[in-house]
């Protein structure tokens, strides 16, 4: 995005905002707010940080290794993906191109990461050509800041459940090396792990 995009979208966002303020103000009897003071601090909000930062360490190309539990009793189902990271929006936003093979068919999907500096907190988004809804979710780093545990729901259709509680969890092992986990609750209502991915760097 360039500069004059940037600082118009800006803009834009800082006059909605100062016109609902402004509108509050007055219903209130408050003093208006100061126009200049809400563009430096929508321009801070937009500016990337270190969570951002990290993203460099995942662009590049990548083959994964998967298993999947459709029965937390049952052995899993094994298969393998190719799955290239890249940056937009001047590293704003982490984006995963992912493609496997799924009951003989190929599968593609689509992941964004985000760092919300205003929640600080981590956005995922997952869409794929087997669906037409997207999966979100929120989560925190730990202390290292390598592992990011997500939270959200999700909807089984073949099931014909919807809002299903699902927790994810990031790890960064190391430059070459991640893994994904999916956990999500069983037939007995408690938690079991549906699938990892372990995700190899090509050389």
């Amino acid at each position: 995005m360039s500069h004059t995009i940037r600082n118009i979208t800006i803009a834009a966002a800082v006059v909605c905002a100062v016109c609902a303020n402004v509108t509050r103000a007055q219903e209130s009897g408050e003093a208006p707010p100061d126009m200049a003071a809400m563009m430096a601090q929508y321009a801070e909000l937009a500016t990337p940080v270190a969570e951002h930062e990290s993203f460099k360490e995942l662009v590049g190309e990548w083959t994964s290794q998967e298993k999947m539990w459709m029965d937390p009793s049952a052995p899993p189902t094994e298969s393998e993906a190719t799955v290239t990271f890249r940056l937009i929006l001047g590293g704003r936003y982490l984006i995963q191109d992912y493609t496997s093979e799924f009951m003989g068919q190929t599968f593609h999907g689509m992941g964004i990461t985000a760092f919300d500096k205003f929640r600080q907190e981590y956005i995922s988004l997952w869409i794929d050509d087997m669906s037409t809804g997207m999966f979100i979710a929120r989560g925190k780093a730990d202390s290292t800041g390598r592992t990011i545990t997500y939270t959200g729901t999700m909807d089984d259709p073949l099931a014909g459940q919807k809002d299903i509680p699902i927790r994810n969890v990031a790890r960064q092992i190391d430059a070459d090396t991640q893994v994904f986990e999916m956990y999500r609750p069983g037939p007995d209502g408690k938690e079991f792990k549906m699938m990892e991915m372990t995700y190899t760097r090509k050389k």
